[in-house]
Order: structure tokens, then sequence, then C-alpha cells
């Protein structure tokens, strides 16, 4: 069963957010789209796995996509962790186009145009391997068989092994022989070593210590907050920003209503400034007339207050636990 589903990764929400409020000609939206691309490639390959994995018997593993978990004063990323009494397979996806050829210390890839050099993913799932064993003897849970996989998403693209080279041979494979290979590894492990409650001691602790990524969107593309459009914009034609009276927003370009266009644009500060605000920074945000409309909006929303003054702050606990 899914302990930990597969979600869009908070970065790619955060590009998506930020090139619908800049200026269609600035001079970093081409870099934004470049990084939306690579980021929407990488979550359509976990789309990919995801799918792959529902497949599994629901009784036979508990599956956690997308964890970050502390090691020492920094944090490692695990695309899926599969986990049963028997075993616990770290999995990693690559989605990947053109040729990939895997050698002992790097993976080239090559297409029509480019060649690049990447990380050998089987080093990085044995490094996790390691990290992920020191993770749970620091928990004081008891040892369980680690293994590892990589698999590539991308039907078309050509995998080639160096010659030789047995461990990858062993742990690389196209997703559509996904399930074959972790019936490989099942039957090399026999012998239960964890019981359920320890499995889901093991499942709740790994949930606990799970951090999502966020990054500095303004920052990471040199972005000035006053290049960031403000105000609610319109659900049809995107103009902003949007006149609130009577409870509701118009847009004054196409005449268009709605009386919750102001959520997307709650998601779009969150999401590009800060996972808090208070009354008068969102107000200020949503063009809003007076810090009353914008408690009245805030009200009906879901989510979490700290404190009951006019400096109050506001955070979306699902989105940003």
């Amino acid at each position: 069963m899914f302990d930990k589903n597969l979600t869009k990764p908070i970065p790619l929400l955060q590009a998506e957010a930020l090139e619908s409020r800049l200026k269609i000609n600035h001079e970093k939206m081409p870099e934004l789209k470049n990084n939306i691309k690579i980021l929407k490639s990488g979550y359509n390959g976990e789309k990919e796995l995801n799918y792959q994995l529902g497949q599994i018997p629901h009784h036979k593993y508990h599956i956690f996509h997308d964890l970050r978990l502390p090691a020492g004063e920094t944090l490692f990323q695990i695309d899926v962790l599969l986990l049963s009494p028997k075993i616990c397979i770290i999995l990693d996806g690559k989605n990947h186009s053109g040729k990939i050829i895997i050698e002992r210390n790097q993976m080239i890839q090559e297409t029509a145009d480019t060649r690049e050099i990447y990380e050998n993913p089987i080093s990085q799932t044995n490094r996790h391997k390691i990290l992920l064993r020191n993770w749970i003897e620091a928990n004081t849970l008891p040892p369980i068989f680690l293994d590892n996989l990589v698999a590539f998403t991308r039907s078309s693209s050509e995998i080639i092994i160096a010659p030789g080279y047995k461990e990858a041979e062993n742990k690389i494979c196209k997703s559509h022989d996904l399930l074959k290979k972790i019936e490989e590894l099942e039957g090399y492990y026999k012998k239960n070593c964890m019981s359920e409650q320890n499995i889901l001691k093991l499942s709740n602790l790994l949930l606990r210590d799970h951090t999502p990524k966020r990054v500095d969107i303004l920052q990471q593309f040199q972005v000035s907050e006053s290049d960031v459009i403000i105000g609610v914009q319109c659900p049809e034609c995107l103009f902003a920003p949007m006149d609130y009276c009577g409870n509701k927003w118009k847009c004054t370009a196409c005449k268009v209503t709605s009386k919750d266009a102001h959520i997307k644009a709650i998601n779009d500060y969150l999401l590009i400034f800060k996972p808090w605000f208070t009354n008068s920074e969102i107000r200020i945000f949503l063009n809003l007339p007076s810090p009353r409309a914008a408690g009245y909006i805030l009200s009906f929303l879901k989510l979490s207050r700290t404190g009951r003054t006019s400096d109050s702050i506001y955070r979306q606990p699902l989105l940003f636990p």
C-alpha cells in the first residue's frame, strides 16, 4: 500500500506559480520555462513508476514516494522506497531520453545534438543505501536487508551497459520490467527480519522525518520581488488585478466574475514568497480594500493560524507541513 503517495513536487509548483506571475517577455522566462520542462520530465517519470508499482498486491509492500531524510547536517532524497518484513528496496527513477551509457564511474546521455555526463545512478542508490542504514541505526530500529534498483521510464531510450559491469546488469531495468526485477529480489530474501509492529514504527518514523523540498524560487532565478505581478488573476483571460466588490471578483477586461479566484493567488503567494503570511501581506498581494475584507476571505479557507491579532500568521498545512 502507498504510505506516502506521489504528489507534484513543490519546486515544480513554485516554478509554475512564478511563470504565471511574470511578464511573458521577462528576461528570466526562457530559463524558467526550461527548468519547468526538466522538472515535469522527472515528475512524468515518477508517474510511470507509480503506475507500475500500483500493480503490486497491496499487502506486500509499504510504498513511499519522494522521501527526504536527514543525514547529519544535510538531507538525502529517495525517489521510491518499498518496505516489507523481508526487504527494503530503494528505487531510483530516470526519465532520460536518447542513448544512455552506463559505466562504472559515470552515466552518459547522448541525443541527436547533445552529450551530457551524470553520476552513475547505481553509485547514487548505493550511497542512499548507506545513508538509510545509518538513519535506521540512529533510530534504534532492528536491521533490515537493504537493496536497490534503477528504473528507466522512457520506453524509447536505449540503455547500454559497459561490458562486464555485472552490478549494473542486475540493478538496472526499464520500468516495464520493474515488477520482474522486484520479484527476483524477493527470491533472494526468504526470511522475515522485521515484525509488522516494527514495520509500522519504521513507517511512522519515515513520515515524521521527511522534510519536503522547497526552494527560494526568486533567488534561484534572480528575480526581483517587484517583478512579480500582484493581484487576483482572471481565471478566463489571466488579466490582473481583478476588482473585489460584493464578496466576489470581477475582471475589468473580460467582465467574468468569480467567488473563489483568490485561492490560486494565495497559493501563488505561498509558493513564490514564503509558506506563511499576515493579513496585511496578503491584503496587499490580493489588492483588497481593507483588513476586514482580507479577514473575511481567510475565514473560509483551511489555513492554520497562529495568534489572534492583526499580526496573526497564516499557513497552508497541507502543502507545507
